[in-house]
C-alpha cells in the first residue's frame, strides 16, 4: 500500500497496528508464499461531519477532513463535499473492502494483486460503487550484486510517506502532499536495489504520475526514491529523497508529439524519525511544476508540506498532531497558468492562487488484533490572493478498520 509524510521535501511510510510500525512506500514485495494462494485483506468504514464556510465561490477546492470520502468520483450530483458552498455535511462511508492475493512461482517469481471494492454514501444509489485494482504486478529476483528486484504492472508509487490506504496512516485524512501533489498508484516497471541495510533505491518508468492511461504523452515518465534507513528493529527511522520527470502534457496527434516543451516534474523529501520508543516525528515537503505549452500561459507551480507527531500513550492508545501547508503559486485561472497536465486543473481544486493551512488532532485505539478505531478533528483555511475571498472547513471523523 502507499506512504505517508511528504512529497517534495520529506517522504517515508507509516503502517501501524497496536503500536505504530514504520514502513516506507514502495517497499519490496512480500516474502514468497510456500504453496497455493495467500489471501489477506481489510474492511474500513468512515463516518464524519464537515462544515464549510465559503466567502466566494471562486475559492472552492477540495479541502476539509471529509474531502477524501465525499463521493467526488461520481460528481456533485450525489453530494460531493469539496467545499463548494456554505453547508454542513454528514456521511457514513464504506470506504474500502480490500482483498489482497499473493502467489509464488518457484523461489524468484511472485505475483500480487490488491483489489479494492469501495462505495461512497449516496453514490451507491446511483451506480457509484466501484472495483479498483490498486496493485497488480509480477516481481522477479535477479542475481546481480545484492540482488535486484524487478517489478512490472500496477503498483503504489515509491514516493512520500503516507499510505494509499488511510487505515494504515496515523490519521483518517490525507496531508496536503499526498492528497494534492504526489503520485499514488502508477502503471509501469520498477527496479529495487538495496545497497546495504542503510541505503536502498527505487527507480521506475511509468505511463504517467497518476495512473490515468497513456494517451497524454508519446513518452513515459520516470520517478525514483533514494532511501536512508537506520535504527534498531521496531524503532527504525527513514529519510527519503524522491523525484519524477515526464512530458505528461504533450498532446499526440497521428502519433506525432505536437509540443515537447510541456514537462511535469516534482521533487520530494520525506523523513520519519523515531525520537524515542513511544514518540515518532514525520515530515514531508514537495515541489511540483507543470510547464505550459509553448506560448500558452505560464508554468503552473505549487509547494506543499506537513509535519506530524505521534505518541504511543499505551499498548492500545496513540495520539497524533499534524500541521499541513500548501501554496498554489500559479494555478490556471489565476495568472495564466496552463493547468496541471495530469489533473486538468489546479492541484487543490481551488480556482485562484493562495495558501492552504490545515491542522489535525487525532487518536487511535486498538480494539483487538487487526481491529482499530481512529478519531480526527481537522481545520482547513484557504487564504486566497486578490479580492476572491477566503474559505475554511472543519470536520470530525471516525474510522473503524479491520484487517485479516
Amino acid at each position: 500500500m502507499k506512504k505517508l509524510i511528504s512529497a517534495g521535501l520529506f517522504s517515508a511510510g507509516l503502517l501501524f497496528a497496536g503500536t505504530s510500525t514504520l514502513q516506507a512506500n514502495g517497499t519490496p514485495a512480500p516474502e514468497a508464499v510456500a504453496e497455493g494462494v495467500e489471501i489477506s485483506g481489510a474492511v474500513d468504514v468512515v463516518t464524519g461531519w464537515q462544515h464549510d464556510d465559503q466567502d466566494a465561490t471562486a475559492t472552492g477546492g477540495n479541502i476539509g477532513g471529509m474531502a477524501d470520502y465525499d463521493g467526488a468520483l461520481v460528481g456533485p450530483a450525489v453530494g460531493g463535499i469539496g467545499n463548494t458552498a456554505n453547508a454542513d455535511h454528514f456521511r457514513f462511508v464504506v470506504n474500502q473492502v480490500e482483498i489482497d492475493l499473493a502467489k509464488s512461482f518457484g523461489e524468484n517469481i511472485r505475483l500480487r494483486a490488491d483489489l479494492d471494492f469501495a462505495g461512497f454514501t449516496d453514490a451507491g444509489q446511483l451506480g457509484g460503487d466501484f472495483l479498483d485494482v490498486e496493485q497488480a504486478y509480477v516481481t522477479a529476483n535477479l542475481a546481480a550484486g545484492n540482488g535486484i528486484e524487478f517489478l512490472i504492472g500496477r503498483f503504489n508509487a515509491p514516493v512520500g510517506v503516507e499510505s494509499v490506504d488511510t487505515r494504515d496512516n496515523w490519521l483518517i485524512s490525507y496531508a496536503p502532499p499526498f492528497r494534492y501533489m504526489t503520485p499514488a498508484t502508477v502503471d509501469g516497471a520498477k527496479l529495487y536495489y538495496a545497497f546495504s541495510d542503510l541505503i536502498d533505491l527505487h527507480w521506475a518508468i511509468v505511463n504517467d504520475f497518476n495512473a490515468n492511461g497513456f494517451g497524454d504523452s508519446a513518452l513515459p515518465s520516470t520517478l525514483f526514491r533514494l532511501g536512508f534507513n537506520w535504527g534498531e528493529e521496531g524503532n527504525e527511522s527513514t529519510l527519503g529523497i524522491s523525484g519524477g520527470l515526464g512530458p505528461e502534457g504533450d498532446t499526440v496527434v497521428n502519433f506525432t508529439v505536437s509540443d515537447n516543451a510541456h514537462w511535469d516534474f516534482f521533487g520530494d523529501m520525506d523523513a520519519l524519525i523515531a525520537l524515542s520508543d513511544t514518540v515518532n516525528l514525520a515530515a514531508e515537503g514537495v515541489y511540483r511544476q507543470s510547464n505550459s505549452e509553448s506560448g500558452v500561459g505560464a508554468n503552473q507551480k505549487a509547494i506543499a508540506g506537513f509535519a506530524a507527531l505521534n505518541y504511543e500513550a499505551s499498548d492500545v492508545w496513540d495520539v497524533t498532531f499534524r500541521a499541513g501547508w500548501m501554496w498554489e503559486i500559479n494555478p490556471p485561472n489565476a495568472r495564466g497558468g496552463s493547468g496541471a497536465s495530469t489533473t486538468g486543473g489546479t492541484w487543490s481544486g481551488a480556482t485562484t492562487d493562495g495558501t492552504l493551512y490545515s491542522g489535525s488532532v487525532g487518536a487511535g485505539y486498538q480494539i483487538a488484533d487487526g481491529a482499530k478505531m481512529k478519531l480526527e478533528y481537522r481545520f482547513d483555511w484557504y487564504n486566497t490572493t486578490g479580492a476572491a475571498g477566503n474559505n475554511d472547513a472543519q470536520s470530525l471523523a471516525a474510522q473503524f478498520a479491520y484487517t485479516f
